[in-house]
């Protein structure tokens, strides 16, 4: 039975390596003409480029492709955006495909931090004291209970009505709050008081809801470094987290827990913060898909998107270990994990440069970087040498103006 794979980024690549490499024939559906997954050996590539925005288009391209394949090919949604449009247009597209049985409202109810926080204090999981787009006088009132420093979200990854197209804001006190919900508004957005916890105080819970609601396999995450720092996407993580049995137990309970309150089919991502003061976990977010490091869980010896193909094919996965023994490695996106490294040196992080050669020497999962599908790496090795290139040279180029002044000759420009 083939598979379609709504692709983004490292997580569509990782979904349709994790698939194909497992037999299964994959269609990607590819939504970025610089995807690297262009060179991948794996799956049939369907451009969709034009698409991207046009989500009654995407959704009519789709049933139609299904209709081509025959015999209700099933289909793996691997951002927020694609998993909502999936539920939102299931009576178009269930007579067709196999896809996950979730009302949108109860999608929602997840993907959406308003909702999600909700849902978390009536199953007593810790959350942060938040807002949910409120108005500007609900805002004025709240800080001056929570004093900051504060950090605003979209609602949902993907969502087109908040202003904010950052995955997160830092905003330091009340006054810098106020001032941006007068002048942007706080539509679509989630505001939360800031606890202290960043790089090495961001754990995950990874796993798969079959299609009873029950969760069939959990496992913890670490990241060590996010970019940007201490606020962004994992760009080094460890599987499973460096957590005493105590701590990784109180998030397994607490994972479990939520979706005795909500209702949930899928592969899941939930992320939690540490405060690094108090040693407190606190529910932040839920990824309702595949998320970023899915191929580091493979790596580890946990096939996720097979596990949920199967699911959606109809087998019973009441033999799958709950509490997976896994492989312990480490896993880095090398080009982000470079940007996140240049950020911390640039701020007065201490990291020095042979300590973070030494950490990314540790890992042996890496994102895009494949023996098994090695093309995909190379273009985006090819791309990280050109931008430091590039990088040189602009860095050299203050210098040649610089000397050139001084001799009184006028600057020669570099070749672009």
């Amino acid at each position: 039975m083939p598979a379609i794979v709504l692709c983004n980024t490292v997580t569509g690549i990782a979904t349709v390596r994790a698939l194909a490499e497992s037999g299964v024939a994959v269609h990607a559906c590819v939504f970025r003409e610089d995807d690297p997954l262009s060179a991948s050996r794996h799956a049939i590539k369907v451009p969709c480029f034009h698409l991207q925005n046009d989500e009654v288009g995407l959704v009519r391209f789709l049933t139609q492709y299904a209709q081509k394949l025959g015999n209700r090919p099933v289909l793996i949604p691997t951002g927020d955006a694609h998993a909502l449009l999936l539920s939102k247009y299931a009576a178009e597209l269930d007579p067709v495909c196999r896809i996950w049985q979730l009302p949108y409202g109860d999608l929602a109810r997840v993907v959406n931090k308003t909702m999600l926080y909700e849902a978390a204090r009536t199953a007593d999981v810790p959350t942060i004291p938040s807002l949910s787009a409120p108005t500007l006088d609900e805002v004025s009132e709240w800080s001056l209970q929570h004093p900051g420093p504060y950090i605003l979200k979209p609602s949902y990854e993907g969502v087109g009505t908040c202003k904010l197209r950052a995955k997160n804001l830092v905003l330091e006190g009340r006054e810098q709050l106020l001032s941006y919900v007068k002048s942007h508004g706080a539509e679509s957005l989630v505001i939360q008081r800031m606890i202290r916890g960043g790089d090495g105080n961001i754990f995950d819970c990874y796993g798969l809801c079959d299609r009873n609601g029950r969760v069939v396999s959990l496992t913890s995450h670490h990241r060590i470094r996010q970019y940007p720092p201490d606020f962004g996407a994992t760009s080094m993580g460890e599987i499973p987290a460096p957590l005493p049995n105590r701590d990784e137990q109180f998030l397994f309970a607490a994972t479990e827990r939520l979706f005795n309150r909500v209702r949930f089919h899928g592969i899941f991502g939930i992320e939690w913060l540490r405060d690094e003061k108090t040693g407190a976990f606190y529910l932040i977010d839920f990824n309702a898909r595949p998320f970023l490091t899915v191929g580091h869980l493979r790596d580890c010896g946990v096939n996720l998107p097979l596990l949920a193909y199967r699911d959606l094919l109809g087998e019973s996965l009441g033999s799958v270990n709950p509490r997976p023994a896994v492989k312990r490695l480490r896993w880095v996106y090398l080009r982000k994990d470079l940007d996140t490294f240049r950020m911390l040196r640039t701020t007065g992080r201490r990291l020095g440069t042979m300590q973070w050669l030494m950490s990314v020497a540790s890992c042996r999962s890496f994102a895009y970087v494949t023996w098994r599908d090695p093309m995909p790496g190379l273009l985006l090795f090819l791309r990280i040498v050109g931008r430091a290139v590039m990088y040189v040279l602009r860095a050299g180029k203050p210098q040649q103006e610089k000397a050139a002044a001084s001799s009184g000759a006028p600057a020669r420009s570099l070749p672009r």
